[in-house]
C-alpha cells in the first residue's frame, strides 16, 4: 500500500527505503510482544496471566481468518479480471493494442587477425539494423548511438536502459580470404537471458542469404515471444548476390558513414566498384547515389558533375527496384539539399517510411522540411521522436537547439546547448549557436567566449564576425569575415550573407545570397526562416531569390 501510495505522490526512492528499514526494525518487536502479551477485554496482559478458558484468541483468530479469506478473495478476483477480461480487447469494439517491439543491433566484433576487416564486421551490422528497421512492429536505435558502443565491453542490462531497448542483437564476425564466420545472439536488455543464438560458417557469396536468416530468426523469435504473434515475417533479400560487390559496397558504406572529403571520395569509388561488379544491384546504385552526393557536398568546388552523376545512379536504382529504400532515400536527399523539388522530396521520404519504417534519415528530412517552410511545432516533435530513437547521436539535439532558437524560446535552446558541452566539450556547432543564443539574450560578451573557443573553424569564424559587431569592434568582425572568405571562398557564401545581414548589411547579404542559390550551397536550406536572412525580405532582389528555390508561394 505504502509503494503504490509513495509512487503516486511521486515521492523520492529514499522515503519508501526509510519505511522498509522501519519496518524490518519493528517486526522483531512486533513479534515478541504478539507473543509476550494477549490483549483482552479488560485490557493488555501478559499472555501467562491470562486464564486459558478465558482467552478471546480462538474468537479473534476466527474473525482474522475471515478478513484474510475475503481479501484472498478480492485478489483472486482482481487477477481473473486482469487477465482474462482486461486483456483481451474487452469491449470487442476496440482493437487490440500491442507495444513496439525495441531493438539494438550492435556492431559485430571484428575475430579477423587483420584489423583492415572491421569494415566487414560494421557493414553486416549496418546492414542487419537496415533489414530489422524494415519491420513495422520494431523500433530500432540508430545506428550512430548503437555504434558508440563500439569496442567497450559494457554490460547489455546498461546498454539496453542507456539506449532505451528491451533487447540487443549483438555478434562477431571472422572472415579469412571468402570463408565466413558469422555469430550472432539475442538477448534479452532487462535480465541478459538469451533468446536466441546461431553460428554460420559460409562463403562470401553466401553472406546476404546468412544475414536474411539472422534477422528472420530475430523477427521470428520477438514477435512469438513478445508480441505473442506467430507470423514469421522476414526482412526483404537483398539484391546483391556478387560476393565481391558486396565486399566493395561494405568498404564504400563504411568509408560514408565516416563522413569528410577524403573518406567521401573514398566511398564513392568504392561504390563505383560495386556497381561495375553488380550492375543489376538497386543496393549498389543507390549507395554510389549517396556517396556521390556527399562528396558533391563536401569536397567539390564545382558539384554539377557529380550531382548528375548521383542522379543519374538514383533513377538506376528505382528502375531496378522501386521497393528499394535507400534509392528513395538518394532521390529524397538530392532533391532536398541540391534541387529544392520539396514535394518530391517529402513524397520520396514518406516512401522511405513505408518500406523501412525506422528510418532516422528519413525523419529528418521530413522534419527540416517543416523548419524550411515555418512548421516548427511540427519540426520539433519529429526531431524529439528522433532523439528518443538515437539518444546518443549528437546531430539530432543540435537540431533541436536550432529549431528552439527560431522559436524564439532562448532560454531553452541555451539549457540544451550546455547540457551537450557537458556531454562532449569539443562537440562542433555547439558553441556557434550559443554565440547567437547569447547576443538575442543581450549577452555578446559571454557570446564571444563561446565563439573563440568553437570547434569547427568555419562556424568559429561566422560566430566573431557576428559578435564581435554586435560588441562594436567593427574591425575584429571585419578580420573574421575576411578570414572565412579567404578560407573557404563560395563554399561559406550561405555563411557571408549570414555575417552581412546580421550587420544589417542587406545589398552584401542578397550578393552572397545569389552566389549561395548559384552555387547550390546547402548551407542556405534554412534561409527563409534563419534570424537574420529573414530580416532580408523587404529587400527588393529578395523575392526573386524566393522563386528560385520554390519557396515564393
Amino acid at each position: 500500500v505504502a509503494e503504490l501510495a509513495l509512487d503516486s505522490f511521486g515521492s523520492p526512492a529514499w522515503v519508501m527505503k526509510t519505511l522498509l528499514l522501519l519496518l524490518a526494525l519493528g517486526l522483531p518487536l512486533a513479534i515478541f510482544f504478539s507473543w509476550a502479551f494477549e490483549i483482552t477485554p479488560d485490557g493488555v496482559k501478559k499472555e501467562k496471566d491470562v486464564d486459558r478458558s478465558q482467552s478471546i484468541t480462538p474468537r479473534t483468530g476466527r474473525k482474522l481468518d475471515l478478513a484474510i479469506i475475503g481479501l484472498l478473495v478480492v485478489a483472486l478476483a482482481f487477477v481473473v479480471t486482469d487477465n482474462y477480461v482486461l486483456d483481451r480487447s474487452i469491449l470487442d469494439d476496440a482493437p487490440a493494442q500491442t507495444d513496439m517491439v525495441s531493438i539494438a543491433v550492435l556492431p559485430f566484433v571484428n575475430m579477423s587477425n587483420d584489423a583492415d576487416q572491421e569494415y566487414f564486421s560494421d557493414g553486416i551490422s549496418e546492414e542487419l539494423l537496415n533489414l530489422l528497421a524494415k519491420i513495422p512492429e520494431f523500433q530500432v536505435a540508430g545506428r550512430t548511438s548503437s555504434f558508440t558502443f563500439k569496442g567497450r565491453n559494457q554490460d547489455l542490462r546498461e546498454i539496453g536502459q542507456t539506449l532505451g531497448v528491451d533487447n540487443i542483437l549483438e555478434g562477431s564476425v571472422r572472415k579469412s580470404a571468402d570463408q565466413v564466420r558469422i555469430t550472432a545472439q539475442l538477448v534479452k536488455a532487462g535480465d541478459g537471458f538469451h533468446l536466441w543464438s546461431e553460428t554460420y560458417d559460409r562463403t562470401l557469396d553466401d553472406i546476404f542469404a546468412v544475414q536474411d536468416d539472422i534477422a528472420g530468426e530475430v523477427v521470428k523469435a520477438l514477435k512469438v515471444k513478445l508480441l505473442g504473434g506467430t507470423e514469421d515475417r522476414a526482412a526483404a533479400r537483398s539484391d546483391m548476390r556478387n560476393g565481391d560487390s558486396y565486399n566493395a559496397y561494405l568498404k564504400g558504406l563504411f568509408f560514408y558513414n565516416k563522413s569528410g572529403t577524403k573518406n567521401l571520395r573514398k566511398a564513392a569509388a568504392y561504390m563505383q566498384d560495386a556497381v561495375d561488379l553488380a550492375p543489376n544491384s538497386a543496393l549498389a546504385w543507390a549507395g554510389l547515389s549517396r556517396a556521390l552526393a556527399g562528396y558533391a557536398g563536401q569536397g567539390s568546388t564545382d558539384p554539377t558533375d557529380l550531382l548528375v552523376r548521383a542522379r543519374e545512379a538514383a533513377d538506376k536504382a528505382l528502375a531496378l527496384d522501386a521497393n528499394q529504400p535507400d534509392a528513395h532515400l538518394a532521390i529524397a536527399e538530392l532533391n532536398f539539399s541540391y534541387y529544392w523539388d520539396w514535394d518530391e522530396a517529402e513524397a520520396a521520404a514518406n516512401r522511405v517510411l513505408a518500406l523501412r519504417s525506422g528510418d532516422l534519415d528519413a525523419q529528418m528530412i521530413l522534419a527540416d522540411l517543416h523548419v524550411i517552410f515555418g512548421r516548427l511545432d511540427e519540426a520539433e516533435h519529429i526531431v524529439r521522436e528522433v532523439v528518443e530513437q538515437d539518444p546518443l547521436n549528437d546531430r539530432h539535439p543540435r537540431s533541436l537547439v536550432r529549431i528552439l532558437f527560431y522559436r524564439n524560446r532562448f532560454d531553452e535552446a541555451l539549457q540544451m546547448a550546455e547540457q551537450l558541452l557537458e556531454s562532449d566539450p569539443n562537440m562542433p556547432f555547439v558553441r556557434g549557436w550559443l554565440t547567437g543564443i547569447l547576443i538575442e539574450l543581450d549577452r555578446p560578451a559571454e557570446a564571444l567566449q563561446y565563439a573563440k573557443k568553437e570547434s569547427s573553424p568555419y562556424t568559429r569564424l561566422l560566430a566573431l564576425a557576428m559578435v564581435h559587431h554586435a560588441l562594436g569592434n567593427f574591425d575584429d568582425a571585419e578580420a573574421a569575415r575576411q578570414q572565412l572568405e579567404d578560407s573557404y571562398g563560395k563554399t561559406a557564401s550561405a555563411q557571408q550573407a549570414m555575417v552581412f545581414a546580421s550587420w544589417g548589411d542587406q545589398d552584401s547579404a542578397i550578393k552572397w545570397l545569389e552566389i549561395a542559390i548559384d552555387s547550390h550551397d546547402p548551407g542556405i536550406l534554412d534561409f527563409n526562416t534563419d534570424r537574420n536572412l529573414s530580416k532580408l525580405a523587404q529587400h527588393p532582389r529578395y523575392e526573386a531569390l524566393l522563386r528560385k528555390m520554390n519557396l515564393a508561394d
